[in-house]
């Protein structure tokens, strides 16, 4: 962040002095959580309680939103919660800013793409991007709060919190461009219908001008024939449909996949050192953003071949002794457990085994989504599958019609490292799938961490 004097921030908050300070300083960092505070900061006091303690640490000011009065440091209120404080204050901070910011938003392959793209442009101009931990509502003030005035570009993944989250960030980030992915079975628990997902999605381009263009999968159907009252400049790309930007799958190995991607009558060889058609779609998300940006398809070409998978996305690994490790434990949603099967598939071993966890946030549909992840790993070819938590018995009944097929219902995670601690063989192919508060990328740690791991 680029300093800025405080009283301007406290200004852009809509916030009023209850104790102001003698000065003016200048202010490098706004810290929204206690662990974030730095010396010489402004804190948003968004857990009531922790300013005192804020102050302590350093910070040079609190902006709150509880009532405070005769306290003994800089402090402002705002109206309403410090959380929206934050929002304005970022989106005040995003208008100093010619930045072009792409945003991200759908079910799966959003950090895939955002890194790919993040890669790409990096290559021609300053680009910057959200951090790992920050998707959510607190990541895009976060990250806008991070631009630069050399920024040239700014990558934002958008993931979804609250019904009304896309849109308020939206309007915060104020996209030049959007890519959305898809609208799948992700969160339908909390949204109820695809239908309902899919505007939840649109509105974030609420915050876009109507030349500004977004770019959607043609191959998702809910996103070719869009809902009435959507206007904008839409740019397909799709595998399965002929569109702006189609890709073709020449060729697909354990590791990588030749692609043909065919965007204003030129045709542009790339070797993805990665698997999947998933993989293709992300890549073809990313190439027709960086189009868009006026990245030459050389350099995209160039960028996307040097692109490796990122840890929990259908990653390989092997062990010292030989097995073959799928780590597929970011994240896990209906589509993406598809693809994951898809792939096991493709390998054979003496034996083949599946650590399967929860799916989140699926709502009436979670039991049947579980019993078709079972079916699948069961058709994928899996010996053995180790299921956990709370759909766990579902996984078994949809397991249940292919008699080569075992599932051990095991208590926790932790206890799949356990049996597969004592339990585990050279030849092995293990695949593991689930959501991200499984942590099966902990699972793996445990069961092999006397093994030499090595990615692929």
């Amino acid at each position: 962040m680029q300093k800025m004097n405080l009283s301007w921030l406290v200004r852009a908050a809509d916030a009023k002095w209850v104790s102001q300070p003698e000065s003016d300083p200048e202010i490098d960092w706004i810290a929204a959580d206690p662990a974030e505070v730095r010396p010489g900061c402004l804190y948003l006091e968004l857990q009531p309680g922790t300013a005192r303690q804020a102050v302590k640490d350093g910070a040079a000011a609190v902006i709150t939103g509880a009532a405070a009065e005769d306290v003994p440091f800089p402090c402002a209120v705002c109206e309403g919660a410090p959380y929206e404080a934050l929002c304005k204050i970022a989106a005040w901070y995003r208008r100093r800013f010619h930045t072009r910011i792409i945003a991200i938003a759908g079910p799966d392959g959003k950090t895939t793409i955002r890194e790919m793209l993040f890669r790409i442009l990096s290559q021609q101009e300053k680009t910057s991007r959200t951090r790992w931990e920050q998707t959510g509502d607190l990541g895009v003030p976060k990250t806008l709060l991070g631009l630069d005035a050399d920024d040239r570009c700014a990558v934002v993944e958008m993931g979804f919190t609250t019904p009304g989250s896309f849109e308020r960030m939206g309007k915060i980030c104020r996209p030049s461009a959007a890519i959305i992915t898809g609208v799948g079975s992700a969160h339908i628990g909390s949204f109820g219908s695809p239908e309902k997902i899919l505007r939840e999605r649109l509105s974030l381009t609420r915050g876009m001008e109507s030349t500004d263009p977004v770019i959607l999968c043609a191959d998702e159907p809910m996103l070719y024939e869009l809902p009435d009252g959507f206007s904008g400049d839409v740019l397909y790309y799709g595998i399965d449909s002929y569109c702006d930007v189609t890709g073709t799958i020449v060729k697909e190995e354990r590791d990588q996949t030749t692609l043909d991607v065919s965007c204003y009558g030129k045709t542009t060889r790339i070797k993805l050192q990665m698997p999947g058609k998933g993989n293709c779609y992300n890549a073809l998300a990313a190439f027709a953003a960086a189009v868009l940006m006026g990245v030459p398809e050389d350099v995209i070409r160039d960028g996307l071949e040097r692109f490796r998978p990122l840890p929990g996305r259908l990653s390989l690994m092997t062990t010292s002794t030989g097995a073959t490790i799928i780590d597929d434990s970011w994240t896990s949603t209906p589509e993406s457990m598809k693809e994951a099967a898809d792939y096991f598939a493709q390998f054979c071993g003496r034996r083949k085994i599946v650590a399967l966890g929860e799916m989140e946030d699926l709502g009436n549909s979670a039991a049947s989504f579980h019993r078709a992840a079972g079916r699948r790993m069961a058709q994928a070819g899996a010996d053995l599958i180790l299921a956990t938590g709370a759909h766990a018995l579902e996984i078994k009944e949809g397991a249940a019609p292919f008699p080569r097929t075992q599932v051990h219902i095991m208590e926790s995670p932790e206890s799949i490292a356990q049996y597969l601690r004592t339990d585990r063989r050279g030849d092995d192919v293990l695949l593991f799938k689930a959501g991200r508060g499984s942590h099966f990328e902990r699972v793996i740690q445990l069961a092999f961490h006397d093994q030499q791991l090595r990615r692929i």
